[in-house]
Order: C-alpha cells, then sequence, then structure tokens
C-alpha cells in the first residue's frame, strides 16, 4: 500500500516539476540581440488581425495596397482601381519599432487581378 503511496507522490512530484523542465533555456545574447534597431521580427498572421484598410506592402516595403475584405482564408487586396486575391498563407506581420505591419511574400508582379464581377 504504502509503495503505491509513493509511487503516487513521486508521479505527481514529477507532473508538477514537468513544466518548469521543459522551458528553454533563452541564451544571454538573445534579449541583447532583440533590443538591436536593425532586428525585425516576422510572424505569420491570422485572418482576424486584417480588416478593410489595413495597409499591406510587398517583402521591400513598397505598398501595394489595402485589405478590401476578408474571404475565408483569401486575402481581397486593393490597389484602388484593381482587386487581387492573396490567400493568406502568403502574407505575414513583422514589427518595427512599436507597431506591427503586413507583408506579402509575393511581388505585385505574381499577383492576378480580379476580373470585373469577382
Amino acid at each position: 500500500m504504502f509503495r503505491g503511496i509513493k509511487a503516487f507522490c513521486l508521479g505527481a512530484a514529477l507532473a508538477a516539476a514537468a513544466p518548469g523542465l521543459a522551458q528553454p533555456v533563452q541564451p544571454a545574447a538573445v534579449p541583447d540581440a532583440l533590443a538591436n534597431p536593425d532586428v525585425v521580427t516576422v510572424r505569420n498572421i491570422s485572418r482576424i488581425e486584417l480588416s478593410p484598410g489595413v495597409p499591406i506592402v510587398d517583402g521591400s516595403g513598397n505598398p501595394l495596397g489595402t485589405v478590401k475584405q476578408v474571404v475565408g482564408n483569401t486575402i481581397v487586396i486593393t490597389d484602388g482601381g484593381v482587386d487581387y486575391r492573396v490567400p493568406i498563407t502568403q502574407l505575414y506581420a513583422y514589427r518595427t519599432g512599436a507597431a506591427d505591419h503586413f507583408a506579402s511574400r509575393l511581388p505585385k508582379s505574381a499577383l492576378t487581378a480580379e476580373q470585373e464581377g469577382g
């Protein structure tokens, strides 16, 4: 009986310690590197982050247009005259300063203009 209680207690102690054991150790240089103004963090985005009017640029920072609407996992971007459909997997966010910016992995030359009427 006591053997079962000891095993249970040991298992509970290991389970409680596991989250602390699983934490990655960050090298001391990482915070210094992230503080460098030339470092830009990049991340994937979800469609709930994109609303009409959000500006989208290409990988070089050149404006592509703004979000016109979100249709499932496709984002309709307009440059004021032409609409383009871009899969959300081709968009990402990057942070400069305190603001997120949204960009396309595809240059404007690779986007296909939507025909009149969608």
